[in-house]
């Protein structure tokens, strides 16, 4: 056996057979291993053959690591492979540093306060009483805080009414083709035919905006017709007038003061945000923003839709809009959730007020203080007398001046010299020429308005002679043939007799509305009809017309 390790020596590779040639052997790997592993060895006498006590852990390992097991078989009473679960403890840092951030993250939302972020402004101002009609209930806001009513007879004078529609069929904005004053009849008809309009809304056109290739943009509301038509009723009843306008007819009302450049006015409401925007008081954009329930994160969705919109404006009109003007219109706390936006919001001032028993804050007193009457929805009456009612407060505040000024003089002249009694004689002796010449001013004056006071009773006495409304539409409507629709009608009474105008479409086929057209005007005159001014616009979308009619009336008739 040490003669063949010995060749094996001389000749590694190779092995001489037993008839003296050269051969070479096939051998497994496990035995040439083995033989190399007692090559290496020289002192193999002195150290027994190791035993293979555990066949399972050879047969597990490679034959090249059969080399490294020597040193295990000395500390067998150490086995390596039982502090291999030491790997568990590795997540233990993970697992600590979790509760910690935890920790900070409820620390920060319970620690968040948006206050100061907000730059909250409270005036201490009086109030102008106004009512405020919200979620189906009436408020009055004023100087002593809100309260419920029942009815605006408690008002007890001219008033605002501010009423918020969260179940109106919709607002926005229409492009139409048609010429300005065929508008509001287009308008209608598409609203009608989207579904949009029925009977159960009234279509209040806010603005008319010309856009390039003779387009119109309408800016338009919806209105429910059973709240707005019970306003009407309610005014009626009530002697002393008010103003009606809605939350979306205040913040345009808004934005017309603001004058040129991008704007955008943001009411916030429980439950809703409603947007008005545009460009040198023009509107592009009018959205109410539902929002789902009213914590911080329903409010922060309402913010970022709303963000999202005015970017998008902002690229359609070319140009950046500064601030968002925000107006809260009532909240019970001013820590109110504020992400962090590209458009910064600007609040309007507050007010602070008592309801219920609780503290709550609104910036509608000074947005309904300076938005412009003319964007209001109604009556028409009283938007053209309250500047009057403006004008009366000054002249008589000029007529309390005046007297305070006649009572200090007065006053100071009491126990003066001779000489100073002398100049108050002579002084009150032209205040008596000056008042003479006042009132014969006064009586001229009272007679130069006598021709227009009697040309007024003449108006008056002949307008009595002029047939009633109904009666003239009826009989109008006897003449109209069924083709001949009616969108718009107006009436006057003027010097020569009633004015009629009427508008609307021909029913008929493109090829015979004309004529059809021409037959209505022959008969309106055979009727006793004049025919002031006509015109038809026939087109393949529709065959709009109108005209003006004049129904005579003879002087002393």
């Amino acid at each position: 056996m040490t003669e063949e390790k010995k060749d094996t020596e001389l000749i590694p590779e190779e092995v001489q057979g037993d008839n003296g040639q050269v051969e070479v052997p096939e051998l497994e790997l496990e035995d040439v291993s083995w033989e190399l592993d007692s090559a290496a060895e020289p002192a193999a006498e002195e150290v027994p053959a190791p035993p293979v006590p555990e066949p399972e852990m050879v047969e597990a390992q490679e034959p090249v690591e059969m080399v490294e097991p020597e040193p295990e078989t000395t500390q067998e009473p150490e086995p390596e492979p039982v502090p291999e679960p030491e790997p568990e403890p590795a997540p233990e840092p993970v697992a600590e540093s979790e509760p910690e951030l935890v920790q900070d993250m409820y620390a920060d939302e319970a620690d968040a306060d948006y206050t100061d972020q907000w730059g909250w402004r409270i005036l201490k101002s009086s109030v102008t009483p106004f009512v405020f009609d919200y979620n189906n209930q009436k408020h009055m806001v004023s100087s002593r805080g809100i309260e419920w009513i029942e009815d605006v007879s408690s008002m007890g004078r001219y008033f605002t009414y501010l009423i918020d529609y969260p179940d109106s069929p919709g607002m926005g904005l229409l492009t139409l083709s048609t010429e300005a004053k065929y508008a509001d009849v287009l308008a209608r008809k598409n609203l009608e035919e989207l579904g949009e309009l029925n009977t159960e809304g009234v279509l209040q056109v806010y603005s008319k905006r010309k856009l390039e290739g003779g387009q119109i943009s309408v800016f338009y509301e919806i209105l429910p017709r059973d709240k707005h038509v019970g306003l009407s009723e309610v005014y009626n009843s009530y002697n002393h007038g008010f103003v009606v306008s809605d939350t979306v007819s205040l913040l345009y009302g808004l934005l017309k003061k603001q004058g040129k450049g991008a704007h955008a006015m943001a009411l916030h409401l429980p439950g809703a945000i409603i947007l008005v925007a545009g460009k040198n008081g023009n509107v592009h954009l009018a959205r109410r923003y539902s929002l789902i329930g009213d914590d911080a994160q329903a409010l922060n969705e309402g913010i970022f839709a709303l963000e999202q919109d005015l970017v998008a404006l902002e690229k359609n009109i070319g140009q950046r809009i500064s601030h968002v003007d925000w107006i809260e219109g009532l909240t019970w706390t001013l820590n109110l959730a504020r992400p962090d936006v590209d458009i910064p919001l600007v609040p309007y001032p507050l007010h602070e007020f008592a309801m219920d028993g609780e503290q709550v804050w609104s910036a509608l007193p000074s947005a309904v203080s300076k938005a412009s009457l003319a964007a209001a929805i109604g009556p028409k009456e009283e938007l053209y007398l309250r500047p009057l009612e403006m004008a009366e407060k000054w002249m008589w505040a000029v007529f309390l001046a005046l007297a305070i000024v006649a009572g200090v003089g007065f006053y100071s002249m009491q126990g003066i010299t001779e000489g100073v009694r002398a100049r108050s004689q002579d002084m009150k002796n032209k205040m008596k020429v000056a008042e003479a010449e006042i009132r014969s001013r006064a009586v001229n004056v009272e007679f130069d308005d006598v021709g227009p006071a009697m040309q007024l009773a003449k108006d008056f006495s002949q307008a009595a002679l002029y047939p009633p409304f109904g009666e003239l539409w009826n009989y109008m409507a006897s003449i109209r043939p069924a083709y001949m629709r009616v969108d718009g009608l107006e009436f006057g009474y003027g010097k020569d007799g009633v004015t009629i105008r009427l508008e609307g479409q021909v029913e008929m086929d493109i090829t015979v509305a004309q004529q059809g057209f021409t037959k209505f005007i022959e008969n309106l005159e055979q009727e006793g009809f004049k025919v002031v001014s006509q015109e038809v616009n026939l087109d393949l979308e529709g065959n709009y017309y109108s005209l003006d009619a004049l129904w005579p009336v003879k002087k002393g008739e």
